[in-house]
């Protein structure tokens, strides 16, 4: 770990004082330079004497406050962070509408409601509008944030495998929290709608005989996850973990859980996110991150694969599949354990203001308030109605 030791307790350097041993160089020193520069309104680099002071108009002479420079910083990634979650949501209740509404106008076969209604129609419609939505509410945000962070591109996302136990770590970690949130939640999801979808649409043709199912499960489970683990797990995470590693870990899990505006769905995301953050800084690469995302979208369709296709003794074939998955995990990652290296794991951020704060000062930049109080009536809606 690096020695904080040679630095004055009068002095406040934030940028050299954060340990950067956990990753790699190239990523270290890219990530280092972007916060070093002062012209960067993103990048905590607060740097004072507390032995000086300077002249505030209206305050006389007062030395810099580490508690408002936080504060400010985190304002200002509040509101890109903010407005990203905003164009999800747009695109993802209301333009994603107007589009089928146009479609549906146009005589092709695809219809909804605004209203709490599911997307039905013919199954190549289905399948391009759910693509082409979950591609935009994804990209876009991703290019937005990319615009506004200028992160370089060395260290918007992490990059290097340093530690690939720890990919077979998270992925254990993944399957075990699977099978545990997967128990009250067996039943629900876009997953088992959109496979009993397929089931119902043609009683002769089984439901991986259909190319559009199988587009859309590839897609899914691979482009999908790497898209949004970029978004999530990529420039915001990078912002965020100034501010130490499992403070950006817990936020962008957090983003991810609100963002799904389905309470039966939230806890599983969260959860997950959490594995794939951690996971990341620990292996040292966004492709754990992705193969976590991965792991679990594949664990939860052959869930749904055993409740819809398998017709005798589903319950026994559903819960041996689930012990199995689960038993397996627990002893590859005891394993693991008893062969762990020491090392550390996660930059820590030491401040003057707990963590607490700094979620309190980040969940005061506007607008991102008003995106989580839209998410959490969204998900009372759906729940209600």
């Amino acid at each position: 770990m690096k020695d904080f030791t040679n630095y004055s307790k009068d002095i406040i350097n934030v940028v050299e004082e954060y340990n950067y041993d956990t990753q790699g160089e190239i990523y270290n020193m890219n990530f280092k330079r972007w916060r070093k520069n002062k012209q960067n309104p993103y990048a905590f680099n607060f740097e004072v004497n507390k032995k000086e002071s300077v002249y505030i108009e209206s305050k006389g002479f007062k030395a810099p406050n580490l508690a408002d420079a936080e504060a400010e910083t985190l304002g200002k990634i509040a509101r890109i962070i903010g407005i990203a979650m905003l164009i999800w949501i747009s695109i993802d209740t209301v333009i994603s509408q107007l589009i089928i509404q146009l479609f549906d106008y146009l005589g092709f076969n695809i219809y909804s409601t605004f209203f709490n209604a599911p997307l039905s129609g013919g199954r190549k419609e289905m399948v391009i509008a759910l693509i082409a939505t979950s591609f935009m509410k994804t990209i876009i945000p991703a290019i937005y944030l990319k615009k506004e962070l200028r992160l370089p591109s060395d260290s918007r996302v992490m990059h290097t495998m340093i530690h690939p136990a720890d990919l077979v770590r998270s992925l254990c970690i993944c399957l075990a929290v699977s099978t545990v949130v997967s128990l009250p939640n067996i039943y629900s999801g876009s997953t088992v709608q959109l496979f009993s979808y397929f089931m119902k649409l043609d009683a002769d043709v089984s439901v991986w005989g259909q190319t559009e199912f199988l587009v859309y499960t590839v897609y899914d489970i691979i482009i999908l996850s790497i898209f949004s683990e970029l978004l999530f797990r990529g420039a915001i995470f990078t912002a965020l973990r100034q501010f130490g590693d499992w403070f950006a870990v817990i936020v962008t899990a957090l983003m991810s859980g609100f963002l799904v505006q389905d309470f039966s769905e939230m806890p599983a995301v969260i959860l997950i996110s959490i594995v794939a953050g951690s996971g990341m800084v620990r292996s040292g690469s966004v492709y754990t991150a992705i193969f976590v995302q991965m792991v679990y979208k594949i664990y939860r369709l052959a869930i749904v694969i055993i409740e819809t296709v398998l017709k005798r003794d589903v319950f026994l074939e559903r819960n041996m599949f689930m012990l199995a998955v689960f038993a397996l995990s627990v002893v590859t990652l005891i394993s693991l354990y008893l062969m762990r290296e020491k090392r550390e794991y996660y930059s820590v951020y030491e401040s003057e203001v707990p963590a607490y704060k700094r979620g309190f000062f980040l969940i005061k930049g506007y607008p991102l308030p008003v995106v989580v109080f839209i998410c959490i009536l969204a998900a009372v809606l759906k729940m209600v109605l």
